[in-house]
């Protein structure tokens, strides 16, 4: 009897020890989980230039470039996943103005003629969306193509703008994608077009995005003119999701907490069925 009950009570001690351990292994699991839900970064890759310069086989080249960058916009400061009011409230505070790369100064030298007195508007814009591996319906890859015109009373009608480009996700809060390089528009033409195209690389679940357009002109701090998804359908509801998303579907049976629940269960069966053995014995 004394050696059954030293079988028992080591078994008994076993058992413990391996509830602990799973348990303590279940929790460190989805803990992991949870952190890399909670620092998933938002990554994305763009490039800007003027529509003029761009054809179908130039945007699938840059489209190809885009995917083959290895450092996204969010690390170079093209970026910044902030919300709007946080960007405006900096800009404003920042007459120097923290966004724009490093080459700001040189380019806001260029002899181009600036005028400060001008209205700026957005007349129009446009999108397309490409790249679907997963055939959902929602695109990894984006252009957003935009008119900016500037209206003075000055001879030469021509202005250094930027733009900050900002998505909304199903109506939330607007974040920042994109900083273009400063470009010259002149008066009213539609050859002054410029076109971002963009690659969201991770962090953008799917789902349907607008987009936002803030002009800036160079040297100024405020925002000059805006257009949204408010102003054209064109930048309403576009069926996103990052890389990361858009993949062929794979099952993949997970293991998570109602695992753990099937191995304790086991678990105390073993212990039941050693128990009535002794018993028999």
């Amino acid at each position: 009897m004394l050696k059954i009950n030293n079988t028992i009570s080591s078994f008994l001690t076993d058992t413990k020890t391996t509830l602990l351990l799973a348990t303590i292994a279940s929790w460190a699991f989805m803990s992991q989980s949870t952190a890399n839900e909670v620092n998933e970064k938002y990554y994305s890759i763009s490039q800007g230039q003027f529509s003029q310069k761009l054809n179908d086989e130039k945007r699938k080249e840059t489209i190809i470039a885009n995917k083959l960058t290895t450092t996204p916009d969010q690390l170079t400061g093209k970026a910044s996943s902030k919300t709007r009011s946080t960007l405006i409230h900096e800009q404003q505070s920042n007459s120097d103005n923290a966004l724009k790369s490093a080459t700001y100064s040189s380019k806001i030298q260029r002899d181009v003629t600036q005028d400060y007195s001008a209205d700026f508007a957005i007349y129009s814009a446009s999108t397309f969306v490409q790249d679907d591996f997963d055939d959902d319906g929602f695109f990894q890859t984006f252009s957003v193509a935009f008119d900016a015109d500037i209206y003075s009373y000055t001879p030469n009608q021509f202005g250094e703008v930027y733009a900050l480009l900002y998505v909304s996700k199903n109506g939330g809060p607007w974040t920042h994608y994109f900083t273009t390089d400063d470009f010259i528009i002149e008066s009213d033409s539609d050859l002054d077009e410029y076109e971002v195209i963009t690659t969201f690389l991770s962090g953008y679940a799917t789902d349907h995005y607008d987009v936002l357009i803030d002009l800036y002109q160079v040297g100024y701090s405020d925002i000059v003119a805006s257009f949204s998804s408010d102003d054209s359908n064109a930048l309403y509801a576009l069926p996103i999701e990052s890389a990361d998303y858009d993949e062929p579907y794979i099952e993949i049976v997970e293991t998570h907490g109602g695992g753990i629940a099937w191995l304790i269960l086991c678990l105390f069966s073993v212990f039941f069925l050693r128990m009535n053995t002794y018993q028999v014995d």
